[in-house]
């Protein structure tokens, strides 16, 4: 346990980095950091009374007093940090690792999953606070719902997403785990789909209690391995299912049944059939963590969407959404959610690829999820501090979105001109949203405060 302890934490400006220096700090530790660049997470953390150091990373940082160094999975090896913490024998433990040494004091809830992830643990760590059991949460985005992404509360129940990106899941124990689907990504840890199948199924395995959303057909299988598991889903043979879902904008209301019985009507402030399962993974840990179903379900009512999870940045005639999606799956599945909820909009999108080497490797799967687009905006990858791949660019997008759908395509060669393009394209009752991992909410943002400026009118 690093409780109590002095340590250091390299990328500490990252949204899951930031949160558990926030609930270390919160148990008693001294902590200090570094990162790149400066953000909202470390100016929140330097005023908590975080060192933190903005630049290059610098061995001078580490010394013998430290009692450990947490490192972002983003961090490379290599690292001048690292290599002197090494060095002096200080030890030195990826982010995930420090998180499964917290979750040991706590009885625990972990949210694992290729997509869904962040929603789903901010829904959960939502209905224990609404139903008084004041839990402890470390999740990989801003809630504004929760007042942050981090908290040590008075309970006995830790939320905590699960990162899968560098394969340290599997050392993870916790009292419940929850799956909400598999799918490819991070490619550059695993071979294969089968491999991450694999990963999620070892992890699942290590828990007591278990939720499966078995309308993914790879967590399907897993569940098969696991008769015990409470299975969530809009299927017919899910114990815990919605009926009669109903799209309204922003909001969606379903039946909540279990067991083939009808608990009562849910009203859900997120659109999609998505958020709906993320909903239904939620409330299945919920009702194994002791919560009344009932109870539970009201509660998410107060639910508030995450930073950057289908963040509403201005409707004024012209709705302009942000969102972090940036796998084929999840864009799919968000535009889905507009195509519901507006049925009769326009909609334009602003996507920006994210690392070179998932272009790379997934670029050709892009031109589907766009299907429901009527115009597509493609941005310069962000790289994520990756190096250049000769011949990978984001025109691999761009090609794949001609060869599959009838959107209107338009490559642009950085934000600027993303916005421009935007600005001369806008009609009453467009709906605008951006995806990415990246910086691409510039571009949304900037268009929503030219919009609130008046600079666009609606007739």
């Amino acid at each position: 346990m690093l409780s109590r302890k002095r340590v250091h934490l390299v990328g500490i400006g990252g949204s899951g980095m930031s949160g558990l220096a926030t609930v270390l700090l919160a148990k008693g530790a001294t902590v200090s950091g570094s990162d790149l660049r400066e953000s909202a997470h470390t100016i929140g953390l330097r005023r908590a009374g975080v060192r933190i150091d903005i630049g290059g990373h610098d061995p001078r940082r580490i010394h013998s007093e430290l009692d450990g160094v947490i490192v972002s999975s983003a961090i490379d090896e290599r690292n001048a940090e690292i290599a002197a913490a090494q060095a002096q024998d200080i030890p030195v433990v990826r982010r995930l690792e420090a998180v499964a040494g917290l979750l040991q004091g706590h009885r625990s809830i972990g949210i694992a999953g290729t997509h869904g992830k962040t929603t789903t643990a901010a829904m959960t760590s939502t209905i224990l606070e609404r139903c008084q059991r004041s839990p402890s949460y470390l999740i990989g985005a801003h809630c504004p719902g929760l007042g942050g992404n981090a908290r040590v509360g008075r309970g006995e129940w830790f939320v905590a997403e699960i990162d899968e990106s560098d394969g340290l899941l599997v050392s993870v124990r916790t009292d419940v785990s929850v799956l909400t689907n598999v799918g490819r990504d991070h490619l550059h840890t695993y071979a294969d789909l089968q491999s991450i199948r694999d990963v999620f199924a070892e992890y699942v395995g290590n828990s007591a209690h278990t939720v499966l959303a078995i309308d993914d057909p790879h967590v399907r299988t897993i569940a098969a391995e696991h008769p015990e598991a409470l299975t969530v889903g809009l299927r017919d043979d899910a114990q815990l299912r919605a009926e009669n879902l109903r799209f309204d904008r922003f909001r969606t209301t379903f039946d909540l049944v279990h067991q083939d019985c009808r608990i009562d009507r849910v009203v859900l402030p997120a659109p999609g059939e998505h958020n709906v399962r993320n909903a239904l993974c939620a409330l299945g840990a919920a009702v194994i963590a002791g919560v009344d179903l009932t109870e539970a379900a009201r509660a998410l009512a107060n639910f508030v969407l995450p930073h950057r999870r289908f963040e509403l940045l201005e409707e004024n005639g012209v709705t302009v959404v942000d969102d972090y999606a940036h796998l084929p799956e999840e864009i799919e599945a968000t535009l889905e959610a507009v195509r519901a909820g507006w049925p009769e909009r326009r909609i334009l999108t602003v996507f920006q690829p994210h690392r070179y080497s998932r272009t790379q490797a997934m670029g050709d799967e892009f031109g589907k999820a766009f299907a429901l687009a009527d115009a597509v905006i493609v941005t310069p990858i962000y790289p994520a501090c990756e190096a250049p791949i000769p011949s990978v660019t984001s025109q691999i997008v761009v090609d794949a979105v001609k060869r599959e759908t009838s959107a209107d395509i338009h490559a642009t060669d950085d934000a600027s001109a993303a916005i421009e393009l935007l600005k001369s394209s806008i009609l009453p009752g467009d709906f605008i949203i951006s995806f990415g991992a990246g910086d691409v909410w510039r571009v949304t943002e900037r268009l929503a405060s030219f919009l609130i400026a008046g600079q666009f009118c609606v007739a």
